[in-house]
């Protein structure tokens, strides 16, 4: 269980770095869609995304410290369940959730292994 909490910690950690350095590098399409097709504003996006590069950080320093990938995991998970509600009210439906849906399962996936390892560390 170990390794596959870490392989799927890193594929997050990976995909959040990435999708942070998007949004803070404005990115056209990631300009458009957050503008025009959700109706928020740049500034949002650059807070999204500064918080998906530092959750992406969290969860490469968790490694080590596995509070720090706890709260980056939670954290990932709350950005996902807002996406996924983004996505179902701009009326684009369930078929564009899939993806945010898969990360929500998988950083819930980390948050549930990470906190039965720190109440193994505590007992």
């Amino acid at each position: 269980m170990t390794w596959m909490t870490r392989i799927i910690q890193f594929l997050l950690a990976a995909a959040y770095v990435m999708f942070g350095i998007l949004k803070l590098s404005t990115h056209e399409l990631q300009m458009e869609v957050f503008t025009s097709t959700y109706g928020y504003s740049v500034g949002f996006m650059y807070i999204i995304g500064a918080v998906e590069l530092v959750s992406g950080v969290g969860l490469i320093i968790g490694f080590w410290h596995p509070r720090i990938a706890l709260l980056s995991a939670g954290v990932i998970a709350m950005i996902m369940a807002s996406a996924m509600l983004t996505h179902i009210r701009s009326y684009e439906g369930m078929r564009t959730s899939v993806l945010p849906l898969l990360f929500l399962l998988m950083a819930m996936f980390v948050v549930a292994s990470n906190s039965r390892r720190r109440e193994r560390e505590w007992h």
